[in-house]
């Protein structure tokens, strides 16, 4: 695990070394434990290392045995030792353990189809001087970011946006990519903020030769053809394919533990982790001050009680919270989509003094169905409601077990029963229009969902959508840049790729139905889990910024973007930000997450737009 950049190309100046050294500067907390670099004429590439695997040997670059292929890699392959394994009975002879060291070998062997045998995550570089290209990859579900700019003909590529910055790359702002972020909280691939810098999109590769520059997508998500299973024998193989996960990504030569909510998903990861290891686990949670409208830790430690780990937990107050405010944001390098983020880089932090290596159950939700939203587009496809959203939502009342279903799933199905069908599923990460935060004019997720398939169900468009979207560019980034900041590696046993391939064909009904989320991962649970653990609700990073904006955060806000020290060139107009905090103030409308969004941009647009220190933030709310 590490942090990597690079600079190549004929607008390559002589002085990359020197540049690539502030890149990695910038990227330190990455890889606290060492530092490597390959410099060529008119090609460098450097990485920060966090070392996971191979303490002693697994310093980058790596080459291949002659030295003409070196790569720098950011992430873990976890099938590494079987593909050693096939290397070298094709005659490759390894220098290190590392699993770094199998990627210089498979290039050599397969090509450009390596990435299709990595079982991992990663962004890479890699440079064949033979053949005078570069390939770049990026893991199938972008669990490892890379950003690149082109400036000058040449190239420039990093895991962090803030590394480009420091080599010189515009920080100029891409109105473009500001109102997708105003409509969905944050900006879709490949898009971002800065009108110069780029995403290479999850599942993609780029390679760069005498030719140009050419990037192409190498792995996508299907939803078909879908699978004749019972819930019996998916819920077996998806047990196993699970329990392989696991085992799997608990390879580490440095301490590892687990991100412990109490839901559903974090639960079951640990049931697994107990099973395979010959000690207790270690678990994190983190929890909130009393009076706080939510509180995962006791469940957290109801569910370490059961499994005998050896739990960790830690409380987070409001003036902390807002006080790691900025520092979170630059360590994002964009505004935080949600209040999460800050409790999961409190969380990381603490982690962080007692291992290097944690699990959590990301993904959960958008593979196998766990969104209420879900349970209520289901509802909706069962009466024919679907591009018929007004009358679907007048139909739903009148049935006789309305009154029956979860305050959200009835929340839900009002939300998704009023949106314009052409926006239905964007509509559930939208700014309310209400307040006029966002061009109602624009779409987005249009070109996405263009590129869906046409002919997938209901629930499945949603999962498909969420995935390739939300999860990926929202959170995921969360993932990532959040435990990165505390030089941590959090890896997820539930985005493994065989497993979510497999799931991903399953019949609808055995992922979400109008009763009931998760089918198989509730079946899955029933058969690992205490009685008394089962169908707890999960509380989650339910941070109140609802009510804070109604108070003294609601005075802060007003103060930093409309007071005399607002930006001069603010990102909102004034009067939309006034109207979205006056229709919030009285009580009518919930636009808590729309001015939070509102909020992060600002501190984001004074520490990169502006350069300001985020150390010297104060947003004045204290207590």
């Amino acid at each position: 695990m590490c942090g990597i950049c690079g600079i190549w190309g004929e607008g390559a100046p002589a002085d990359g070394d020197r540049r690539l050294g502030g890149m990695l500067d910038a990227i330190v907390h990455r890889g606290p434990d060492g530092e490597g670099r390959l410099v060529r004429p008119g090609v460098a590439l450097g990485m920060r290392r966090l070392a996971i695997i191979d303490l002693a040997g697994g310093d980058q670059p790596i080459h291949n045995e002659d030295g003409t292929i070196g790569v720098v890699f950011n992430g873990e392959i976890y099938n590494y030792r079987e593909l050693r394994s096939e290397l070298e009975r094709a005659g490759h002879r390894f220098a290190t353990r590392s699993d770094t060291e199998v990627l210089v070998h498979g290039y050599e062997e397969w090509g450009d189809d390596l990435m299709s045998r990595l079982a991992g995550m990663f962004a890479f570089a890699l440079l064949d001087e033979g053949a005078g290209r570069v390939l770049l990859a990026r893991d199938r579900f972008g669990k490892k970011p890379l950003y690149y700019a082109q400036p000058g003909g040449g190239l420039v590529v990093g895991s962090e946006i803030k590394a480009l910055l420091a080599a010189g790359v515009s920080a100029d702002l891409d109105d473009d990519a500001l109102q997708a972020y105003l409509a969905l909280r944050y900006v879709p691939a490949p898009a971002t903020l800065f009108r110069a810098v780029r995403q290479l999109p999850a599942g993609h590769c780029m390679t760069v030769d005498s030719s140009g520059i050419e990037i192409r997508r190498w792995w996508r998500l299907r939803y078909a053809p879908k699978s004749k299973v019972t819930l019996a024998e998916a819920t077996d193989e998806v047990e196993g394919l699970i329990r392989r996960s696991v085992e799997r990504r608990m390879i580490s030569d440095v301490p590892l533990g687990c991100f412990l909510s109490g839901g559903l998903d974090s639960s079951t990861i640990l049931s697994f982790m107990a099973e395979s290891s010959d000690e207790p686990v270690r678990t994190f949670s983190i929890g909130f001050d009393p009076g706080w409208s939510s509180d995962e830790l006791p469940a957290a430690r109801e569910t370490a009680d059961a499994f005998g780990t050896r739990h960790h937990e830690t409380r987070i107050g409001a003036a902390e919270f807002l006080g790691l405010l900025p520092d979170a944001v630059w360590h994002r390098d964009e505004p935080l989509a949600e209040p999460s983020e800050i409790p999961l880089l409190a969380l990381s932090r603490m982690a962080r003094e007692h291992v290097t290596v944690v699990l959590s159950g990301e993904g959960g939700d958008e593979l196998f169905g766990g969104y209420p939203k879900y349970r209520a587009d289901h509802l909706l496809s069962r009466i024919g409601a679907v591009g018929r959203p007004v009358a679907g939502a007048a139909r739903l009342r009148r049935l006789a077990a309305w009154h029956r279903l979860p305050r959200k799933v009835r929340m839900a199905v009002a939300a998704v029963a009023t949106a314009d069908p052409g926006e239905r599923w964007p509509s559930w990460f939208g700014a309310d229009r209400e307040a006029g935060l966002h061009d109602p004019s624009g779409r987005p997720l249009g070109p996405l969902m263009a590129t869906l398939d046409q002919g997938l169900g209901p629930l499945d468009r949603m999962l498909a959508l969420d995935v390739e979207s939300y999860m990926v560019d929202n959170l995921l980034v969360r993932g990532d840049k959040m435990t990165m900041a505390a030089s941590i590696e959090g890896r997820m046993p539930l985005l493994d790729h065989d497993l979510a391939e497999y799931v991903a064909l399953l019949p609808e009904e055995l992922k979400a139905t109008p009763r009931r989320t998760k089918v198989v991962v509730r079946e899955i649970a029933a058969r690992r889990l205490p009685a008394h653990l089962l169908d707890r609700k999960k509380v989650g990073f339910a941070v109140p910024v609802a009510p804070w904006f109604r108070g003294g955060l609601g005075d802060a806000f007003e103060r930093l973007t409309l007071g005399p020290g607002a930006r001069r060139d603010p990102l909102v107009a004034p009067e939309r930000t006034r109207r979205a905090l006056d229709l919030h103030r009285s009580g009518r409308y919930d636009l808590g997450k729309e001015l939070w969004s509102l909020l992060t941009l600002d501190v984001w647009a004074r520490i990169f737009l502006d350069g300001e220190d985020p150390a010297g933030l104060d947003l004045g709310v204290h207590g």
